[in-house]
């Protein structure tokens, strides 16, 4: 029999209307089968609790999320953003040398005619000059430049920590974990418009380019 809340929900529902799945045991309806059945474990009291604090969810995306906050190697790392473009940086130093290039800044090699708009891009140019060189162990290749050495050692069969659901394959395990929850469905939602995100800092960037402080949407 069905409950006077579920045969509410059919007899008003207009026939051009999608079917929805109503809930017998309050008034919220669900567009497919499978979230009124995550929904009903509320009305039973099923929870996924935290290992790490005392915490629990009623469903478990929601749990995998909240873990995040616990896991360094999981979080998503502090960003800054420019003030004058879409850019961010995870590091306040690197923030500081970008809103340099803003001012005119630069920073000229003495040994060549480059310029650079971070120091810290001069000093990585000036190993070429000082003859520098990351060495790969599994081969003979060597790199000015220690970011091209881990891109390298990533052709090499076994290196690195290959993902077991698909064909990537990333030079640092947080990465490798991050990637992961895009096959886990893991998704940062938008508080002020109905678009998601699979990483936090694309988020914040959508915020920053989409959206005013008072969140309206930004022209």
């Amino acid at each position: 029999n069905q409950s006077a809340y579920s045969l509410f929900h059919f007899q008003e529902a207009p026939s051009d209307q999608p079917v929805r799945h109503p809930c017998d045991k309050c008034p919220k309806t669900f567009s497919q089968k499978g979230q009124l059945k995550i929904h009903l474990l509320s009305h039973e009291g099923v929870r996924y609790p935290c290992d790490q604090c005392e915490r629990s969810f009623s469903q478990k995306n929601n749990l995998k999320r909240h873990r995040l906050t616990h896991d360094a190697e999981y979080r998503e790392p502090v960003r800054y953003p420019c003030d004058r473009c879409v850019k961010s940086f995870s590091q306040k130093q690197d923030l500081k040398a970008h809103l340099l290039s803003h001012d005119g800044v630069m920073f000229p090699c003495d040994k060549c005619t480059k310029t650079f708009s971070n120091k810290r891009h001069l000093k990585r140019h000036e190993r070429i000059h000082d003859g520098v060189r990351y060495p790969c162990e599994l081969c003979t290749s060597s790199y000015s430049d220690m970011s091209n050495l881990k891109k390298h050692l990533l052709t090499h069969e076994g290196f690195g920590f290959p993902c077991d659901r698909c064909s990537k394959s990333f030079t640092q395990k947080v990465h490798l974990k991050r990637h992961l929850l895009s096959h886990d469905g893991i998704r940062f939602p938008c508080d002020k418009c109905s678009n998601s995100f699979s990483r936090e800092d694309y988020l914040k960037t959508h915020h920053l380019i989409m959206h005013d402080e008072s969140g309206r949407k930004a022209h």
